[in-house]
């Protein structure tokens, strides 16, 4: 499983499904997914693995692919994405999209283990 990242606030001030949605909707390369289901191919078995949609989840446009990817996947309070890449690539993307993103919304992108990262350079916040 790959470790995922988080766009979130502080849990007394979760994001709301508006919220997110505007951000999005105010994010170049960013739209809210409307599909019923995503499928994905476990690599290692090969087997076809389905996930119902979230209303939230959300796609990012990979300009050199010319194509939209399923990235975000909405919560309920927050953004969960997998971090499939050089978090210092702030070129990348994912990377771009998701910094903006938290960036409308007064949050952070948080990792699994609790990091924040630097919205404008991808590398752990120290405390």
């Amino acid at each position: 499983m790959a470790y995922c990242l988080h766009i979130e606030r502080e849990k007394r001030l979760p994001i709301q499904l508006a919220e997110w949605q505007a951000a999005v909707e105010k994010t170049e390369g960013v739209r809210i997914s409307y599909v019923a289901a995503r499928t994905g191919i476990n690599p290692q078995t090969g087997e076809v693995l389905r996930m119902q949609a979230n209303d939230g989840d959300a796609e990012v446009y990979f300009p050199d692919e010319h194509e939209w990817q399923s990235i975000f996947r909405w919560n309920g309070k927050s953004a969960i994405f997998a971090a499939r890449f050089d978090t210092t690539d702030t070129s990348h993307p994912i990377w771009k999209s998701a910094a903006e993103l938290a960036t409308h919304l007064g949050a952070v992108i948080r990792g699994d283990e609790g990091e924040v990262y630097d919205l404008q350079n991808g590398n752990i916040q120290k405390d």
